[in-house]
This record gives structure tokens, sequence and C-alpha cells, in this order.
């Protein structure tokens, strides 16, 4: 069969595949607060597997290189949050200096989104510094501590990838906040 054949037998004489039933575009997160959640729930989750296996109740201890590999991955996350911060705050002030003039509900409504994503970004801010400096004098002998904080890092992961997987196909959501987007 030809190539051009083979197009027509699948249903598209360009050459694209159709979606089956089953199959569901998944768009990938456009904002950058978005693209922030995705990075951190992907990478606790990938944190979570090897620590779940290290800081079962069989341990006397929670061994180093796992506790320098939490630090490492919150210390990351926290860098990610700044830059996230600075990419969002750049983008909202674009939004109110020209972007939305003479542009109405849907300018209001990608304001309304831009606030409330700015301050859950301020709210983190202040989260993860005391996130660090509550867990850090915690004894790596506290490993059920270890063991049940890492099952609740892995479910939130779980709960947030859930949420930007279950919202990449509502309009709303995808297009920040405008059903009419291109």
């Amino acid at each position: 069969m030809t190539g051009s054949h083979r197009r027509r037998a699948n249903g598209c004489a360009r050459g694209h595949r159709r979606l089956l039933s089953w199959e569901t575009p998944v768009a990938a997160p456009r904002t950058p607060a978005a693209r922030l959640v995705a990075f951190e729930a992907s990478s606790t989750l990938l944190f979570a597997v090897p620590m779940l296996v290290v800081t079962t109740s069989g341990r006397p201890s929670v061994p180093e290189w796992a506790q320098l590999l939490g630090l490492a991955l919150l210390l990351t996350m926290i860098a990610a949050l700044v830059h996230t911060c600075r990419l969002t705050t750049a983008e909202g002030l674009r939004l109110v200096t020209g972007g939305a003039a003479g542009q109405g509900e849907r300018a209001a409504g990608r304001l309304r989104q831009q606030a409330g994503a700015e301050r859950r970004l301020a709210w983190l801010l202040v989260l993860y510094p005391a996130v660090l400096a509550v867990l850090l004098p915690v004894p790596d002998t506290w490993v059920r501590f270890w063991f049940w904080s890492t099952v609740l890092l892995g479910l939130s992961a779980m709960l947030s990838l859930g949420s930007l997987l279950r919202g990449a196909g509502h309009p709303d959501r995808r297009h920040g906040g405008t059903s009419d987007a291109p």
C-alpha cells in the first residue's frame, strides 16, 4: 500500500491521524504557575518512590543520601518558585499596561486569574522556607514520620497531576479563562 493509500485508509488525506474515541488530547499547561504545579507534582512523585523504600519501618534511620535528595528537591522547588513568580509578575504587568486595555470582560477575567495565581505563588514563597525550617531539625531516626510525610506528599502530587489533567480539556482553563481563545 502506498503512502497516500495509507493516509486515506486512516481517514485523512493530509496524513493526520484521527483521534479514536478513547484518546483525548492533553494540552501542556500554558501559564507559568500551571507549569510549576506540573513540575512540582511530577518531581515529587519521582522522589516519593525511592523514599518509600528507604523509609519503611524496618530501618533504624533514613540514609543520608535520601535526606540530601529531599533537601535538594525542596531547594530546587524554591528556586523554580522564585523564577515562576518573576515570570507571572511580568505577565501581569504586560496585561495591565498593554494587553488588557479595551478588551472588556475577557480582560477582566484574565486579570482575576492572574491575581489569583500571584496570590497562590506568594503563599508558596512563605510556605516553602517555613517547611524547610521545620523539617531540617527532624532527626533521621523518625522513620515513621518520614514515611507518612512521603506518603502524603505522593498523594498530594497525584491529586495535583489529576487536577491538571482534568483541567487540560476544559476550554476555560486551557486558554487562560476564556473559551473564545484561538
